[in-house]
């Protein structure tokens, strides 16, 4: 049984931010860091966009995508069979993914291609669940997505698919992958979120939460990071990364 009732882009409005302070609270956690890395910069492609909310974080230059065009969408595109307007070709300063990569049928094709997209001092910007305890908790009891860290399953059709450990798998300190050591510097990689990502609301599904002010919002921020640094492994439900061409 599904308990989280999944929201399309027209429903997940711009409104969502107005009425759920948790949820813009948590989104602006997982934009600002962005800042210092898109300043100056003038191409910037978030692919897999969703409902857009980027745009009320990080400006109005950031080119939106997602598979489906609405009003907050600049332009359709599939990430899974990934191409660009020929203006952007080579041209691309930075790439975005919140939340989306473990939603490609395969990240590593998929990070491959954006390099070729990418300029010579180009960058990727990752957000991506990370599959502690608790989130392995989370989705079973909500019987939402799914993750796989057995890479014995790696041939297996759909193995990347909704696999809520893809960034545990790609970017965690004991499964480095070589494709991305080959290919990129890692110049950030830290784990955060923990409770304020469990009470926001939901971003494109609509969960049960408890409403607070940005005080306590605070308050909960810093002790989620307590228990991160103490216990990664059971209380880290988000990984930001950054990747930059070699």
């Amino acid at each position: 049984m599904k308990y989280l009732k999944i929201l399309n882009p027209n429903q997940a409005s711009k409104k969502t931010l107005i009425d759920n302070q948790n949820l813009n609270f948590l989104l602006k956690k997982r934009f600002n860091w962005m800042k210092k890395f898109i300043r100056n910069k003038k191409i910037i492609i978030e692919l897999g966009s969703g409902n857009g909310f980027i745009k009320n974080f990080l400006g109005s230059k950031i080119i939106t995508s997602d598979i489906y065009k609405h009003k907050l969408i600049d332009i359709e595109i599939d990430m899974n069979n990934l191409r660009i307007p020929k203006k952007y070709k080579k041209k691309v300063d930075i790439f975005i993914l919140n939340h989306s990569l473990h939603h490609s049928k395969n990240p590593i094709k998929l990070l491959k291609k954006i390099k070729g997209m990418l300029n010579k001092k180009g960058m990727i910007l990752i957000n991506e669940p990370e599959i502690s305890f608790i989130f392995k908790f989370f989705l079973k009891v909500f019987n939402h997505e799914r993750w796989d860290l057995d890479l014995r399953n790696i041939n297996k059709r759909n193995f990347w698919l909704q696999n809520n450990a893809t960034g545990r798998i790609l970017f965690g300190q004991k499964n480095k992958n070589k494709f991305i050591d080959k290919n990129f510097s890692i110049v950030k990689n830290e784990l955060n979120e923990c409770t304020i990502f469990l009470n926001s609301g939901g971003n494109s599904v609509n969960s049960p939460h408890i409403k607070l002010n940005d005080f306590f919002l605070n308050l909960l921020d810093n002790f989620d990071d307590i228990l991160i640094n103490l216990f990664p492994k059971i209380f880290a439900l988000n990984r930001r990364v950054v990747l930059k061409i070699k």
